[in-house]
């Protein structure tokens, strides 16, 4: 078949106005466009409108009443969704959500049941969808990451700590993400303030203003940090790099992910990893990676800052998971899956 695929990549979230800097599920969209695009077997949209299509293949990676609209201009259309969101991923992000998760499981199964096939981003995330009752094909395809726009830069790293003070021998711990419950805000400034001796940096705004989960407790910590806490605030996709650069560890206190973008960013930049030992991680990422709990983190936050070798040893395990999920892999996964709904595989 020489005919190019035609696909509609859709990212609209339900809260616009609450999404403005976006987050991982949009930066993965964004990723898988630019990867797209450069393919010859395909002709692919970011957003398409109606007038643009009809589409073979209409994937979803935000949920929303747009899919019904898309939907129904076309009954040929293949019907995708990445399922960054599940259940689950409500607890911590936004108030009150343990009363009303079997609601919002309910809601997902709405979009994700309609679909030809669901993208689960990480083995974990598979069974997870079952146990929510999707019905569809699903299909373990990991997230990408684009090794051209993140990458180890020395001129970067001594540009940024100067711009912060902070010298070349200071350790710096960074974290991205949204600055809310989920996320682990509150134990990265609670070992922030635990180990004065470095440098702590959470670049990420808070998403949902008031109705962000633990906003009260966030709040209080925002008026006043820890004098090592480090807080640029959102950042634009395209000038993460930096902050990556910038870092010697990448300390990660999400409480759930499904396949975490930003530890993929700091994999592609060779940044030990210290994650929270939750199981999402283990089976895609380990043994490249040092799991710490509540117990044992400011021990291990120690032990990797103070020995070089050991940074180092992680450092190129690191760079193993970017080279294992490169988005050009990804990208060539999500195609076999097109061409397979279509029938030309």
């Amino acid at each position: 078949m020489n005919k190019k695929i035609k696909v509609n990549l859709l990212f609209k979230p339900g809260i616009p106005s609450a999404r403005k800097k976006g987050g991982g599920d949009q930066t993965a969209c964004k990723m898988l466009y630019e990867a797209l695009k450069k393919r010859n077997d395909v002709e692919v949209y970011y957003n398409g409108t109606l007038k643009e299509g009809p589409y073979d293949i209409l994937h979803f990676h935000s949920l929303g009443d747009v899919l019904f609209k898309y939907a129904k201009q076309s009954s040929d259309s293949k019907i995708v969704f990445t399922a960054h969101v599940i259940a689950d991923t409500m607890l911590g992000s936004a108030i009150l959500a343990e009363r009303w998760k079997s609601l919002f499981a309910q809601y997902l199964l709405l979009f994700y049941n309609q679909a030809d096939a669901v993208i689960a981003v990480s083995p974990l995330e598979v069974e997870k969808l079952k146990e929510m009752g999707v019905k569809s094909e699903i299909i373990f395809i990991p997230n990408g990451i684009d090794l051209s726009l993140f990458k180890k830069d020395e001129k970067l790293r001594k540009e940024m700590r100067k711009a912060f003070s902070i010298s070349d021998n200071e350790i710096v711990l960074l974290s991205v993400g949204h600055i809310i419950k989920r996320k682990g805000f509150d134990t990265f400034a609670k070992v922030a303030e635990a180990l004065p001796q470095y440098k702590f940096v959470w670049v990420g705004g808070i998403p949902f203003s008031f109705f962000s989960g633990g906003y009260g407790e966030i709040k209080k910590i925002l008026k006043d940090p820890p004098p090592n806490l480090i807080l640029p605030g959102p950042i634009p996709h395209e000038e993460l790099n930096k902050f990556y650069n910038m870092a010697d560890i990448f300390f990660f206190p999400s409480r759930q992910e499904n396949f975490s973008i930003a530890v993929l960013e700091a994999s592609a930049v060779g940044l030990p990893l210290l994650l929270r030992d939750i199981e999402e991680y283990k089976a895609p990422l380990s043994p490249h990676y040092i799991p710490w709990n509540e117990n044992d983190v400011i021990q291990k936050i120690i032990q990797l800052a103070e020995d070089k070798s050991l940074r180092e040893e992680y450092s190129k395990r690191a760079t193993e998971i970017a080279k294992t999920y490169n988005i050009e892999k990804t990208t060539e996964a999500t195609v076999n899956l097109y061409k397979k709904l279509l029938g030309i595989l």
